[in-house]
């Protein structure tokens, strides 16, 4: 990489000189700038911004750690929305993965030290609460896809409570009243609060929520979860008076749904209606008819979350406060309207 110091050699002039040009300075002698610009061109000269802020006491560096979101389908999207807003600062990021092991993520909080890094964002692989402690770390700290139970850190999480009520709301505007839920499993934020919007959605418009239809289409523990929505949903269109719609806890559920309708001869949705969630578009978009769902906003998460690290760094009093960001609604084809 050629620096500032071969510019000025070969133009004869100071780096001092150099580096005013290079930052914009108009004191500098017309005929010498325009000597030095076309030299900066020929050399292919690339201003070093890391450099300069580091200089002005302001690390080039943020901090990512995960426990596992770089292997969980879409949420890498939270990476690629935290190094779109960096790129913008002209600031870099370093990523971490610490499995979910206590002793590496002590280990990641000294690494993050050693590079002088701005601040960090955490990011879990789904929405969970998660408490990180006192690492040995002063830097400012945003959590990403989960929160702090005690509320003692900035988190950015999806507003899952309002994606549940864009399920049902869509349905239930289209006339549907015989809604079945093939959720995941139990004991989740995602299956608890999308459960909640879902029946607020059902107080709103009037209508009463019928329990029995409430199955759970994952059971077991979180990492060792076991699909069962197959048979639930199998068990669901059999039944005398069958749904005219199912709201799935996401979109890998619905694959299940919707195989579980093609073995009866029944037709998605001519004869029941699927809606997912997640956008998990290899499945979303794949599924035929194609799959109506509500979107996880990863990449709004990530970008959201290095602006809430760059504001706790300016405002010393700024807001530990969870910030929810929208959930939007997918429409596609998998849905229809009776009468």
């Amino acid at each position: 990489m050629v620096t500032l110091k071969q510019v000025a050699e070969r133009a004869g002039v100071s780096i001092k000189t150099v580096s005013r040009i290079v930052n914009g300075d108009a004191g500098v002698n017309a005929r010498t700038r325009k000597s030095v610009e076309r030299l900066l061109s020929e050399l292919s000269y690339v201003p070093n911004h890391a450099a300069r802020q580091m200089r002005g006491g302001v690390s080039p560096v943020v901090g990512l750690m995960t426990d596992a979101v770089a292997t969980t389908p879409y949420s890498v999207d939270i990476v690629r929305g935290a190094q779109a807003a960096l790129r913008e600062a002209h600031q870099t990021l370093i990523i971490a993965s610490s499995d979910g092991d206590p002793a590496r993520e002590e280990e990641l909080w000294g690494m993050f030290r050693a590079h002088r890094v701005s601040g960090v964002v955490y990011a879990a692989m789904y929405h969970r609460p998660h408490r990180i402690g006192q690492p040995v770390f002063k830097e400012p700290i945003v959590l990403a896809n989960c929160f702090s139970p005690d509320d003692d850190r900035a988190s950015i999480i999806p507003d899952d409570e309002d994606g549940g009520c864009r399920q049902a709301r869509y349905l239930l505007e289209r006339g549907h009243r015989r809604i079945a839920l093939v959720t995941l499993i139990d004991g989740i934020e995602a299956t608890r609060l999308r459960g909640q919007g879902i029946r607020r959605a059902f107080n709103e418009a009037g209508v009463a929520f019928d329990e029995s239809l409430d199955k759970r289409g994952m059971i077991g523990p979180v990492g060792r979860e076991e699909m069962v929505a197959y048979r639930v949903a199998h068990d669901l269109i059999t039944k005398p008076q069958r749904p005219t719609a199912i709201i799935c806890g996401n979109d890998q559920v619905a694959m299940q749904v919707y195989a579980a309708a093609a073995s009866l001869g029944l037709s998605i949705p001519g004869d029941v209606s699927v809606m997912g969630f997640d956008d998990l578009r290899l499945i979303s978009e794949t599924l035929y008819p194609q799959l109506t769902t509500v979107a996880l906003p990863y990449f709004d998460i990530g970008r959201r979350a290095v602006e809430r690290l760059d504001l706790l760094a300016s405002e010393e009093d700024a807001p530990l406060r969870r910030e929810l960001i929208p959930c939007p609604l997918v429409e596609r084809n998998s849905c229809r309207s009776i009468v």
